[in-house]
This record gives structure tokens, sequence and C-alpha cells, in this order.
């Protein structure tokens, strides 16, 4: 009978619209549930009952009331709240994050960052799953290998020996070059002109105290001017040195540069006497001829048929003329001019020697040094010579370290080529060490190298990528957390706690990076909140109110029918 069909049909209407309140209600529950979707109802009509064909063959059909159809969810983005842990993580764009059970290796997925670490150092959330993703590669910075669990247990930063320095230092162009024949030694600072201080890391991570003595040894031939360095540490650091006494490293005395020595010029004419024999000039006669100058002697002698030679008191130092030939050009540079004379009876004469006003030739570096600074006209680093030193250390491993003092321009006279710098990287020659006229200083000093470090903090970046901060100082990336992307993450099972599970509908996850293959950016100190407006849910309530309330006037009308049917019989 259809009245008692109406029936069921209100009661329809009545269970459907308690569904959608329940869906509601549950929406509005969870109005601050992290990561939470709301959901919608969406109703359908129940297969109808066909009561009769009319002539047209157009059947006749009644309804059956009313089911819900689907339930969907919203997958629209949660506003963020920022935080201050550096675990929390929210997911700006698609994709959710992946977290294994421990008990059960069942994986779940999230939009809920809240994460924590447990005792044993693994990221977690607050149901104890393990937060999934790919362990960075410290040779590349980039993720590598398989997807797994995010554990910071056991780490620490080894120590890492100091392999270069590199110094910016200001020299001082009017310094004057030390007395010659003085010898370095680090341990008398009246034997070098600038002492800078740097501490080196030896494999263990123990800094040591370490000196760069600069000592200016004069110009090229060029006219550049070149310095010597070295380096020297306590003797108590070294294998076999003795505490309390700075040693040499590298080169040591054998990294100095040659200087010639000096000649002055001849500012006197002195002359001796001989016997001339036909205007010849005998070598017994003329043997003891001497001329006297600063800081040098002259002789001279004859090989009796009109060559006579010129000898300095300076070892080397020599020329050959002829008899009344004119002046004499030393191989040093000093020019001699001998003249000759008889007495009346022309027997008895003397022979002079001038310098004719010929200046003094300063001392010359001849060769530069394994460890030297060269600087051209305008102060700029123009050679560098800077070998690799050995620091043979007690109690831990040798360390091999470069001194870089700048770039060198390679462009300074008789430099003008590109292995002038130590590393092989040309440049302006003004980036670090220079010569100007002033005072002396170090302007920088910069090393690699550190001691050993333990974890201090974590931070974490848009790409997901998780960095230990260590007691070092030393910042590194650790892990990248995955992003799980489902064809239909609309439909996900959920299993409560804020997570959800794969279904048959939803697909197979591909897992990726963020910011990668269509995934969305992570933002740290930050959660994902809830998407459910509660306007739109209570307007969603009023509506389905006046559906339930609609549905049970259906029911009461129907009734109504019934008891006036029964009114018929009497």
């Amino acid at each position: 009978m259809g009245i008692y069909n109406a029936l069921y049909i209100g009661a329809s209407g009545l269970s459907s619209f308690g569904e959608a309140v329940r869906v509601v209600g549950d929406n509005i529950a969870n109005v601050n549930s992290l990561g939470f979707k709301s959901q919608n109802v969406n109703f359908s009509d129940v297969l109808s009952q066909t009561v009769g064909v009319s002539r047209s063959n157009i059947a006749n059909q009644v309804g059956n009331g009313v089911r819900i159809g689907s339930i969907t969810r919203d997958q629209a983005q949660g506003s963020l709240q920022n935080t201050t842990s550096p675990t929390d993580m929210a997911i700006n764009g698609n994709g959710l994050f992946a977290m294994r059970d421990p008990a059960t290796n069942q994986l779940s997925y999230t939009r809920a960052g809240a994460f924590i670490l447990d005792k044993d150092f693994n990221l977690i959330d607050a149901q104890g799953n393990v937060v999934q993703g790919f362990s960075i590669d410290q040779g590349t910075g980039t993720a590598t290998g398989n997807v797994g669990d995010i554990t910071f247990a056991n780490l620490a930063a080894q120590a890492q020996a100091t392999s270069t320095v590199t110094a910016a230092v200001t020299l001082d162009s009017n310094a004057t070059v030390l007395a010659t024949g003085t010898a370095f030694d680090p341990n008398n600072p009246a034997t070098y002109h600038y002492k800078s201080e740097v501490n080196i890391f030896d494999s263990l991570g123990q800094t040591h105290p370490t000196s760069l003595q600069f000592t200016k040894v004069g110009q090229d031939s060029a006219g550049n001017t070149v310095w010597d360095w070295r380096a020297s540490v306590d003797g108590g650091e070294l294998a076999g040195g003795t505490a309390g006494v700075a040693t040499p490293i590298g080169g040591g005395a054998a990294a100095k540069s040659t200087v010639s020595a000096a000649v002055p010029a001849i500012a006197d004419n002195t002359s001796g006497a001989f016997t001339a024999g036909n205007g010849a000039i005998t070598a017994a006669v003329v043997s003891n001829f001497q001329t006297t100058a600063v800081g040098a002697s002259y002789s001279i002698a004859s090989d009796g048929a009109g060559v006579i030679t010129v000898t300095s008191s300076v070892a080397g130092v020599s020329g050959k003329g002829t008899f009344g030939g004119g002046p004499i050009t030393l191989n040093d540079g000093t020019i001699i001019t001998p003249t000759y004379g008889v007495d009346a009876a022309g027997v008895a004469g003397t022979l002079a020697a001038s310098t004719g006003g010929t200046a003094a030739i300063p001392a010359v570096v001849t060769a530069i040094g394994p460890q030297t600074l060269v600087f051209g006209p305008n102060g700029e680093l123009v050679k560098e010579n800077s070998p690799l030193l050995t620091f043979n250390w007690s109690g831990a491993a040798p360390s091999s370290v470069s001194l870089n003092f700048g770039n060198a321009s390679g462009q300074g006279a008789l430099y003008a080529v590109t292995s002038a710098d130590g590393q092989g990287i040309t440049g302006t020659g003004l980036d670090a060490t220079v010569q100007v006229a002033g005072s002396f200083a170090t302007r920088q000093m910069t090393r690699d190298g550190f001691a050993s470090g333990f974890l201090d903090k974590l931070e974490t970046d848009s790409s997901g990528k998780i960095f230990g901060v260590f007691t070092n100082g030393q910042r590194r990336g650790l892990y990248q957390v995955a992003l799980a992307n489902f064809p239909n993450d609309a439909v996900l099972n959920h299993v409560g706690n804020n997570l959800l599970q794969e279904s048959i509908a939803s697909g197979t996850p591909v897992l990726g990076l963020p910011g990668a293959g269509g995934m969305g950016t992570i933002s740290p100190f930050a959660l994902e909140q809830s998407n459910v407006d509660l306007a739109g849910e209570f307007v969603k309530l009023i509506v389905i109110q006046r559906g339930y309330e609609a549905n049970s006037k259906t029911i009461l009308t129907t009734d109504q029918m019934l008891s006036s049917l029964m009114q018929i019989k009497r």
C-alpha cells in the first residue's frame, strides 16, 4: 500500500539527514585538528517504483526516498600557524607526510606535521610513528638512497684538520732592509719585520697557535719588492720539539731569498808609484798599486804587454783593459779610470784610479726563495711562492697546510706568467696581502678545519632538508623529508589520529621530494590548521535541520492519513 511507503520515505529522509548532522558535527568538532580536511555530504534518491505505464509508454514512477550518495573530502589548503619548534613542518601545496608504524611497519599518511624526537632521536608524531625521508649525501648535499626512517642517533661532527689558511696582511713599504747577514730566528723579533698569528686545527681538533713572520729582503732586478715569509709554532706542539721554543715550519733558513752584495761608490783618487820603461808597465812594478774606496780596495797588475787587470777586494769582482785604453768596467758595474804619468826624467811615474763619480750599486735579490712574496709598483702581489707546509704534530697525524696570501696578478716585471700564484689562480693582486706605505696590519686571517662537536639543534628549509647544527659551529644536511602523492587522495581511509591510509580507490602513492614533481614545499616552524569553515558548517546545519523537520512532517502527515483511514469503519 502506497501510504505505508510514504512512512518509509520519510524515515529515509530522517536517517540521511541524521547522518548529515554527524558529518557536520564531525567537521565542527575538528575545527582545531591539525591538517584536518572537512567533509561534505551528497544526497541521492533511491530507486523509484513504477506504478503504471501511460498510453505513450511513459512509465509512471514514484521515488522511494533518499540516501547518502557520497561523503567527499575538501582538499583545500588549511591556513598555516607559526610555531617555535624546529621539527614542526607544514606542507604548502600537494602531498602528505609518510609515517611508519614501528610495531607493524604499516605506512600511514598525514598533513599534520607536529613532529618530535623520541628517546632514540627518531623523528616521530605523537603516536610514535616515524617520519620517512631520504638521507643526504655529505659530498653532494643531495638526497640519496631509498626512503627510510629519519633518525638523528649517534650523530657527531668529527674534527677536521686545517688545510688552507688565507692571510690578508698589509706590509709596510717603508720598512728598512735588515743588515746583511742577519739570520732569521723566530724567537728574536729583531730578525724579522712583522708577525701575525693564526690558530690551526690538527686531525683531533686541537688548536695550535701559529705565527707568520715577514721579512723585507730588498728589490729584484726589475724593481719589484721582495718579502720572505716563514711559519713557526711552539716546539712543544711538534713531535720531538722543545716546549717554549718557536720552531720554523717548512723551509726555515732555506726559505730565504738570495741577495747580492751592495757595491759602494769610489769617492777618492789614490795613486801608487811605478817605473815605466819605454811606456810599458810591467807586472812587477805595479803589483802594489791600490786605490781605496768605501768598503773595498783595488789592485792593478800588468802582463808586460800592455794589458792590465784591475781586481777588487770583493771576491770575484775584476776587469781588464789596455795600457792607456781609458776606463775599465768591472764585472759588478764599477767603472775604474786609470791615468799614467812619468817624471821629468822619464824614469818614475804614477798610476791613478778614479770612479769618475760613479754611484754605488745597491744589493739586488738575485734568487727568489721558496717562501717569498713579490710586490709590484702599486703594492699589488705579483708573485706568490707558497709551498705546502707539513706540521708533524705531537699526538696527532701530520697536517699539510697551504698558505694563501691572495691571488697574485702575475703582471709584474719578470712574472707575467700564470704560475706566479701559489695556488695557480691569478687575480688583481689586491684581494689579500698587499704592500703599502703605512703601518703593518693583519686585516683578516681565515682558515678551514674545526674541532669535534655534537648535535646541538635542528633546522629545516623549504625543500624539506633537515640540517644539523653542531656544537663546533658546523651545519650539514642530514635528511630530506619524503612526501607522498596519491592519484586520488580525497578517498584515503581515515584511521584516526590525523592519519590516512591507502585504499583501493586512492591508488598507489608516489614518494618524492618536496618541490619536485608537483609536490608542495615545506614551511618550517609552522603547522597546517583545519580547513573547516565554521560559518559554512553552521549554514549546512540549518539546511539539514530544516530538511530533517520537513521529513518528520511527511511521517506525521502519513500517520494522520492512516488515522483517518482507520476511522472509516466504526
